[in-house]
């Protein structure tokens, strides 16, 4: 048996990387940064272990871990707010599942994380979407109106009253589901959307998985649980210190049910959780609470320096809050940088390309229109410089080679699954008899399964709807940038639902 060399496997490939010069403008937001009273944690095999006597059972919490849980709560002005070692993933599902019965119909965003899909799937709901609004010149999604998420309500209650008068059969709206931020830092109008959603007694569910660090920071936006929502799940791992896989759920007020939801967590979450994981999200959370205020004053204070100077890039452009053309009630997180090529020549994942193999600077996301890096108050003051030196030796590089990118276009690509019909249920098309066929062929067919552009991992086509010629000219760019396309096989075949699959319409 051979010797295993010290560059060998997983392990060796971490340990060669994190040796390395390669710094992380991704997540997660503790940077690989071991920061005493921070992130310092002793030997991890050490601290694992299982649920003996004296550290409590998170499914069954009633000692150590309700106290770290009920201390969060206090800290986050929640009701109840429970720890989860598998993401904001297992907190989508178990608050859709939880607030939802089989037949229901959930309003909700239609840039929703793939995970918000499966929990309309696994409980056979009718989804009702809502569309933000486009950013034009950037190809990004803005936020969601408040007005368009009450006429919605309005117009489900009346239809809803009219099947009722028929003895009709077609389940009422139970849910509001909104992503906010974005993938992309752009915040929704969640206190007019919470107000609309209660003024028919309905719950407000919120994907805050990209916005954990709100609450501690004066210059960023309100957390969604600070503006009236009921639900608000966090990823604490995406932008702040703390270990992969943690992220925290919140419950507050009394049109969401907080037993049901526990119930759920219990079937979605692994039941030997990682004590590890959860030391992490304690140490993280307290943290917080104290230090941690003032770290996020001081990285407030960074970012509007390194903003101040963006506006001098010539070839390469910076989003700003102008640029985004903000609603009432929205707000974008200063925390994500995106940065447009289109003045360069360059795509964004050619951006990307050249910060990795000159620069050694990882983007957290790349794709043909822009460049995404992610930040968190545990970025140095050198990381932010090597970022800007690093855009600014390319934005020279490429002065002089202006090229002028159709940006409706790119708009109208990346917003493609949002234009699309759905004509049976999720869940109907989920279980249907399917066939595979090449995606180019697949123009005008249903679809028998999600295709996603991954990251962020918004699906541009949900099963049930109909697969349009856009969607196929973005599979298509996707995979020539290299970008990973979910639901697309390496052969270029996709799932779509045969004849005799498309049943029980809605």
């Amino acid at each position: 048996m051979s010797e295993r060399t010290e560059e060998a496997g997983l392990l060796g490939k971490l340990e060669g990387y994190g040796r390395s010069d390669a710094y992380p403008f991704h997540m997660p937001g503790h940077k690989r940064q071991i920061r005493l009273g921070i992130t310092s944690f002793p030997n991890p095999f050490s601290v694992d272990i299982t649920e003996i006597e004296g550290f409590d059972n998170l499914h069954r919490p009633g000692g150590i871990l309700r106290e770290a849980m009920e201390r969060a709560a206090g800290i986050y002005g929640s009701e109840k707010t429970y720890f989860m070692v598998n993401g904001s993933t297992g907190g989508i599902l178990s608050a859709v599942c939880g607030l939802t019965r089989p037949g229901d119909a959930i309003l909700m965003a239609r840039n929703c994380h793939k995970a918000a899909y499966h929990g309309v799937m696994l409980n056979q709901l009718r989804p009702v979407y809502v569309y933000p609004r486009q950013i034009q010149g950037w190809g990004i999604q803005g936020g969601v109106s408040a007005a368009e998420v009450e006429m919605l309500l309005r117009v489900d209650q009346k239809e809803r009253g009219k099947a009722a008068e028929h003895k009709e059969q077609g389940g009422a709206i139970k849910a509001v589901f909104i992503t906010s931020p974005t993938y992309d830092g752009i915040v929704s109008d969640i206190r007019g959307i919470a107000e609309a959603a209660h003024r028919y007694r309905i719950p407000l569910i919120v994907d805050e998985a990209h916005g954990a660090h709100f609450p501690f920071g004066e210059s960023f936006p309100e957390s969604a649980l600070e503006c009236g929502a009921d639900v608000v799940i966090q990823s604490l791992h995406k932008t702040l210190p703390s270990l992969t896989q943690t992220a925290v759920l919140h419950v507050k007020g009394e049109l969401a049910d907080a037993e049901e939801i526990e119930r759920y967590l219990s079937v979605f979450q692994t039941s030997s959780p990682s004590y590890v994981f959860l030391a992490s999200m304690q140490n993280c959370v307290e943290f917080m609470d104290g230090k941690g205020r003032e770290e996020m004053r001081c990285f407030a204070a960074r970012l509007g320096r390194w903003m101040e100077k963006a506006g001098s890039l010539q070839s390469l452009r910076v989003l700003t809050d102008e640029e985004c053309g903000l609603a009432k009630g929205e707000a974008r997180d200063p925390s994500k940088i995106l940065v447009s090529p289109a003045g360069s020549g360059l795509t964004g994942t050619e951006l990307s390309g050249i910060l990795r193999d000159r620069f050694h600077l990882e983007a957290e996301m790349a794709c043909k229109g822009y460049a995404l890096f992610m930040t968190s108050f545990m970025d140095s003051e050198e990381g932010l410089k090597r970022l800007w030196e690093a855009l600014c030796a390319i934005d020279e590089m490429n002065i002089g080679k202006m090229k002028t990118e159709d940006s409706k276009s790119i708009t109208e690509r990346l917003g493609a699954g949002c234009g699309s019909t759905g004509r049976i249920r999720p869940s109907d098309a989920w279980r249907a008899e399917k066939e595979r066929i090449f995606y180019k062929d697949a123009c005008g067919r249903l679809s028998g399964g999600f295709i996603t552009v991954y990251p962020p991992g918004i699906p541009m086509s949900v099963p049930g709807e109909r697969i349009t010629e856009n969607m196929t000219e973005w599979i298509c760019e996707s995979r020539g940038m290299g970008l990973t396309v979910e639901g697309v096989s390496e052969d270029g075949k996709v799932e779509v639902c045969s004849s005799s699959g498309c049943l029980n319409g809605y």
